[in-house]
C-alpha cells in the first residue's frame, strides 16, 4: 500500500493580512449574539485559560482566527460549550 502524505495546510482559505477584526469589532459581534442566543459562557479564568493556549499554537492567525475552523477565538473561548478544533484533538 502506497503511504500519502498529508501536505501542511495553508493559512486559513477566508484569511490573509489584510482581513484583521479588532478588538473593538469582535465585541460588537460578540455582543450582538449575547442580544438573540442565549449562550453559557466560560468564567473568565478559563476564557484567559484559553487564550492563553491560542496565543501559544502556530495555527492562531492575526491574534484573532484559529486557522482551522476560521472562527474568532476571542468568541468562541467564551462559549462553554465550544472546544478547540485542532485536529489532533482539542488542545483545551
Amino acid at each position: 500500500m502506497e503511504s500519502k502524505q498529508i501536505e501542511a495546510m495553508p493559512a486559513c482559505k477566508g484569511c490573509s493580512a489584510t482581513v484583521h477584526v479588532t478588538p473593538e469589532e469582535i465585541a460588537k459581534l460578540f455582543g450582538e449574539t449575547l442580544k438573540v442566543r442565549n449562550l453559557k459562557l466560560t468564567t473568565e479564568e478559563e476564557y484567559d485559560r484559553r487564550i492563553a493556549i491560542c496565543d501559544g499554537c502556530k495555527d492562531y492567525q492575526f491574534g484573532t482566527t484559529c486557522r482551522f475552523c476560521g472562527c474568532l477565538m476571542a468568541i468562541k473561548a467564551k462559549l462553554t460549550a465550544a472546544r478547540c478544533p485542532a485536529p489532533q484533538g482539542s488542545r483545551w
